[in-house]
């Protein structure tokens, strides 16, 4: 299945709130199906002091029943405030947002959705997380801030040798194609920062935040494939391993495969901190 992940259509119906959280929440991809990505760095929304919230004209909120399309209360969030999805680490709250999933559908006033049309892809982002954000206090009272906090995050690194990526020659960088699957990536005229958003998904990873010490400028084609997490960590039974189960470990892949590393090290983050939430209020 391709993923278009450079944005999403208005509709004058009701929608599924975070369409924008596909991302870190479809299931594995085969290597050989393509995504087109565009990945950039956001910064965290947030309301100017004394700026009107704009809210949705209406909006349903269902405890999700084991069927169709339900996300985490934490992906709404993090989406709502323009955290990424897959750092788990930037958002510190109670336990049962990440376990509590929901189907949340909402609908902009005819006006916003009107004025969306002639607003840049960052102007539309901000409204929708701030309408997000104004669904969330209303609904599941939800009061949160954001402070500056120490965690401990990944440094990616030249490895010993050095980067064994091939630089391609193409003239548009960024408009590169990744493959992903569970436990392969696979990219073409990919820019350092979207293989770090790729690797940051990665559950090897743990929810930290990977940042670039490369010194690489270019957009890069490359190949990994390693052995998921849980089969890497099973001893070896003496019967034949399946295809996903052969291969080194995430982190000796990157090592070996791009000549790169991984190095645990601490920084500096913006950390949005729940002081407050509720189970939701009924439709």
């Amino acid at each position: 299945m391709a993923r278009n992940l450079g944005g999403c259509e208005n509709h004058r119906g009701l929608d599924l709130l975070v369409a924008v959280a596909l991302i870190a929440t479809l299931g594995p991809l085969a290597l050989c199906q393509t995504s087109y990505v565009s990945v950039e760095a956001t910064s965290p929304i947030v309301a100017s002091p004394g700026e009107p919230m704009p809210a949705y004209e209406v909006a349903t909120i269902k405890p999700w029943n084991g069927t169709g399309f339900g996300l985490p209360l934490r992906i709404y969030i993090q989406s709502a405030f323009g955290i990424p999805l897959n750092i788990t680490a930037y958002m510190i709250g109670p336990d049962w947002v990440s376990s509590a999933k929901y189907v949340i559908q909402a609908k902009p006033p005819d006006s916003m959705l009107d004025a969306m049309q002639t607003m840049s892809a960052e102007q539309r982002r901000r409204e929708t997380g701030l309408m997000e954000q104004s669904l969330l206090a209303d609904r599941f009272k939800l009061k949160a801030h954001f402070e500056n906090r120490e965690m401990p995050v990944y440094q990616l690194v030249p490895a010993k040798g050095g980067p064994t990526l091939k630089e391609t020659t193409d003239s548009i960088k960024g408009n590169g194609q990744l493959a992903m699957g569970s436990s392969a990536i696979r990219g073409n005229a990919v820019p350092m920062r979207e293989l770090i958003s790729v690797l940051e998904g990665v559950p090897d990873i743990g929810g930290r935040i990977v940042i670039d010490k490369t010194g690489l400028t270019g957009a890069y084609d490359f190949s990994l494939k390693w052995a998921p997490m849980q089969a890497a960590a099973v001893p070896s039974s003496g019967t034949a391993s399946t295809p996903n189960a052969e291969g080194p470990s995430f982190f000796k892949a990157v090592e070996e495969q791009l000549g790169l590393k991984l190095v645990p090290a601490k920084g500096q983050g913006q950390v949005l901190v729940i002081d407050h939430i509720e189970q939701p209020t009924e439709n």
